[in-house]
């Protein structure tokens, strides 16, 4: 009971508070700028952004007000590892999102100083996981426990960085990454009452409470934007949470959405640089059912769908 209680706060708090950050934001005249390349959305142009930074916040202050959190030190110190990835990450894409805002374009954070703060954050992580004594290893099917070593920091830094980019990709449709984002972080409240981790169980809860209050003002046609804000900590926390259930594969099959859609970015980039020639009528690939005809409401459910297959497989395979 006390698990829909706290979505109950998160939803409640967010939908609350959106409507007065769309007024203030709208007021400030500084809104979203609409990628010149991507696909006609000026009918977009005036909507703000940096909804992110409000579920972010609120999933954040919420978890650290509850008496669950100071059950044990594993408990302190999971709500402060997700909290630290989420609340650093959002700290970064917000840097781009008002980076943006003030030069009106839509490119922000230059790439060296974004990709340095995200390793910055991704090293503070790791210390943070060391202190909850999470093993080097990862779990693969068939072939069992393997032992990382040293290789366990590239892979922590490479986890991080390249789920909080996918996410980023992902968000170009109103609704879109909110949903998936509510279906993956669902998979993994399931899999941390199985893992007895009430902790995560509490904080996912409230963070998919926030996403919904969100959400309301986010589907089409959107009111807000989550931004980098809120894309970049989205995917950085799902990392987080594959490794503190000792199940990073299970992220490649929850959230093979966000893999597809970047392999589409990586596959159109360089079949064009080599042979000036586009594999998909727009990259990521959500953008190309755009062109296709479908409309946003349509791309939507169908992303969706194809998301809670394959996180309730996820969720049988690893438990």
């Amino acid at each position: 009971m006390s698990v829909v209680l706290e979505f109950l706060l998160g939803m409640a708090i967010t939908a609350l508070l959106m409507p007065m950050v769309i007024k203030k934001l709208k007021q400030s005249k500084e809104q979203a700028v609409i990628r010149v390349l991507g696909p006609d959305h000026q009918q977009k142009a005036g909507t703000p952004s940096l909804g992110g930074a409000v579920f972010v916040s609120v999933a954040i202050i919420v978890s650290f007000c509850l008496p669950r959190t100071y059950e044990n030190s594993t408990a302190f110190t999971t709500v402060l590892t997700l909290s630290v990835a989420i609340g650093s990450f959002a700290l970064i894409g917000a840097v781009d999102d008002v980076l943006k805002l003030l030069k009106h374009a839509d490119d922000g954070f230059a790439f060296k100083p974004k990709l340095a703060s995200q390793t910055l954050s991704a090293v503070v992580v790791m210390f943070l996981l060391w202190a909850l004594k999470v093993p080097a290893v990862i779990n693969l099917p068939v072939v069992g426990v393997v032992y990382l070593g040293y290789f366990y920091v590239i892979f922590i830094w490479f986890w991080l960085v390249g789920w909080s980019n996918a996410t980023n990709l992902t968000d170009g449709l109103d609704g879109l990454l909110g949903g998936l984002a509510i279906i993956a972080y669902g998979a993994y409240a399931v899999m941390a009452y199985w893992a007895a981790d009430w902790a995560m169980v509490s904080f996912n809860l409230i963070l998919i409470g926030t996403l919904v209050g969100f959400l309301i003002f986010n589907l089409p046609k959107a009111k807000i934007f989550m931004g980098d804000t809120g894309s970049l900590a989205l995917g950085a926390g799902l990392a987080v949470e594959s490794i503190l259930l000792h199940a990073v594969i299970s992220l490649l099959i929850i959230g093979l959405v966000f893999v597809i859609e970047t392999l589409s970015v990586i596959i159109q980039t360089f079949s064009y640089h080599f042979f000036h020639k586009r594999v998909f009528p727009m990259a990521p690939i959500h953008h190309s059912f755009e062109k296709f005809g479908w409309s946003e409401w349509q791309i939507d459910i169908a992303f969706w769908s194809v998301g809670l297959v394959l996180a309730i497989l996820a969720v049988f395979i690893f438990y």
